[in-house]
């Protein structure tokens, strides 16, 4: 069993720590000086974020431990045809530990991401997914997009 709640700034480590966790499974990792720099990085994004809420995570957790974590930054960007506001919610970080998978609880925390996103009157969601989390938001009516692909050039 489970119970889900809003993450507040006690929780910062353990939303660093959960972030370097899900990234390990799809990225290569960092070596230690790097990952210090990284993890203090995370620590001041969220605190900067959380405090202007333009952050928010929810938990999943048992007996007193996290279990899973999402999260959901609030963004904008000039507006364009498909969204005349330019704001969109950006889900990010949706991750579950290994042993809890397929036992709803990525439909459950996407459930409360979604459900805040309309309490804020956004319109556009948007999410890179990995290739394990594809079936979960098309369930939800994520759709692929040929015109959005997520790019990276690093010099």
């Amino acid at each position: 069993m489970y119970s889900i709640r809003k993450a507040n700034f006690d929780d910062i480590d353990k939303l660093i720590e959960l972030r370097i966790e899900f990234l390990k499974e799809i990225q290569d990792s960092l070596n230690n000086m790097e990952m210090k720099i990284f993890q203090k990085s995370l620590r001041d994004f969220f605190l900067e974020k959380m405090k202007s809420n333009e952050y928010i995570s929810w938990l999943a957790e048992n007996e007193n431990k996290i279990i899973a974590t999402s999260g959901l930054s609030f963004l904008q960007r000039p507006p364009y045809f498909l969204n005349i506001t330019g704001k969109f919610a950006y889900i990010m970080n949706m991750y579950t530990k290994p042993t809890w998978r397929r036992k709803g609880i990525g439909s459950a925390l996407l459930e409360k991401l979604i459900k805040e996103i309309k309490r804020k009157g956004i319109q556009l969601v948007v999410l890179h997914a990995t290739p394990s989390g594809i079936k979960l938001y098309e369930k939800y009516g994520f759709r692929g997009s040929d015109s959005d692909k997520e790019m990276i050039l690093k010099l």
